[in-house]
């Protein structure tokens, strides 16, 4: 009769031992969106696509955008390799054109992320450029130190 038991046992002890853990889901970011004569573009539609639920919003008249860094709560049974792929991509709708491109795609355990904080400068084109056929990005993005998105040398 105490034979049945010991899977019960097992499961439950296993269940008791798994970690909960505060990971970042979308990193903060902060940007500025240029024409290709340096003005800023304003009214640009900007999405970013992580590990959470996409996040919107809209550049101002001073072509900046913003997108505050959220974390969640997991949990996980440690048992084997715990890694997740971090990914965090920016689509623009701005001009009538559409761009892609990837901020961050990194590997990571259960208590790391992708970058916490990134700040980006990105100028479109004068004509809509064909994505990289290896990722899909379309380069008009580049990553700048941080608080430095509006150009300026601090």
């Amino acid at each position: 009769m105490t034979t049945r038991f010991w899977p019960a046992i097992v499961m439950m002890a296993l269940l008791q031992s798994g970690c909960v853990a505060r990971t970042q889901s979308q990193p903060a970011v902060e940007g500025r969106l240029l024409d290709s004569s340096g003005n800023p573009v304003s009214g640009a539609e900007i999405t970013l696509k992580s590990n959470g639920p996409d996040a919107r919003t809209v550049s101002d008249s001073n072509g900046v955008f913003t997108f505050s860094g959220d974390h969640e709560w997991s949990f996980f049974l440690p048992i084997g390799p715990i890694d997740k792929v971090n990914i965090s991509r920016l689509l623009i709708t701005a001009q009538g054109q559409h761009y892609d491109e990837l901020l961050s795609y990194r590997l990571s355990g259960p208590f790391g992320g992708g970058p916490a904080e990134m700040s980006v400068v990105c100028t479109l084109p004068k004509t809509q450029q064909a994505p990289k056929p290896e990722t899909g990005e379309t380069g008009v993005c580049q990553r700048v130190p941080l608080n430095n998105a509006d150009g300026s040398v601090k």
